[in-house]
């Protein structure tokens, strides 16, 4: 869906005004919209850092890395379609501390295609399990989860690997989930960095999910302490 709003900065060809974006937005934080000029399709975004962000898009490597970790509406669309047939605009700069805010703002105002879920700050485009939607559910990020909503992300992590296992589709009681987590030696952090709040998950694989990215990308940046997507903080934090 498109919109009348007028944007601070329009690149018409995105393949042809590169260089020219990477000048103008050289550390700058703000919202951007990337336009198929076929499809008429959108895809809202913000960055910390809008040069290091399209730094990113602008490496077919890097796209097809992602990809590869999971499933982006805007990744694949720019493969297909190439950096040509699409259009860049600027929509604003603001504080890194409101990117958030301003970024659910125009998702909301402007109903972009490409934004799959809706929700700021999603990865690009992100289709997630069903079981990572009631992570969500949750409203896990941004808080210390309490014991109930723990038991629930164990619950959930259970009957994850439920087909590989001989538990698929028994009532498990509490108790019994909670000695079935016990066995996973360490629980992980995520701090979100622009909120400042953290989220504890029952292992790499949870947290992996819940960010969307691939486990030995969280690894290597829990590894390495950098951060992920310019916002997540990853690190082990002690089993309950």
């Amino acid at each position: 869906m498109q919109n009348s709003i007028v944007p601070i900065k329009t690149y018409s060809n995105a393949e042809k005004d590169k260089f020219i974006l990477y000048k103008e937005n050289n550390k700058k934080s703000g919202i951007y919209r990337w336009n198929n000029l076929i499809t008429n399709k959108s895809y809202v975004g913000s960055a910390k850092s809008i040069r290091d962000r399209f730094s990113i898009y602008y490496s077919t490597n890097s796209i097809q890395r992602k990809l590869a970790e999971g499933s982006s509406a805007i990744y694949s669309a720019i493969l297909k379609y190439g950096y040509e047939n699409f259009s860049i605009d600027i929509l604003e700069y603001c504080e890194i501390s409101i990117l958030i805010e301003r970024e659910q703002y125009y998702i909301d105002l402007l109903e972009p295609e490409y934004n799959i879920l809706k929700i700021a700050y999603s990865r690009e485009g992100a289709k997630h399990t069903e079981i990572t939607k009631s992570l969500i559910g949750l409203k896990s990020l941004g808080r210390k989860h309490t014991e109930e909503a723990k038991l629930k992300m164990r619950e959930i992590a259970v009957l994850r690997k439920g087909e590989e296992t001989s538990l698929y589709g028994k009532k498990h009681s509490p108790e019994s989930l909670l000695k079935m987590s016990k066995n996973r030696s360490t629980e992980v952090k995520v701090l979100d960095t622009v909120l400042n709040k953290e989220t504890v998950f029952l292992g790499n694989k949870e947290a992996a999910e819940f960010l969307n990215v691939g486990l030995s990308t969280l690894v290597k940046y829990k590894k390495l302490n950098k951060l992920i997507n310019e916002i997540y903080l990853v690190s082990n934090n002690k089993s309950v």
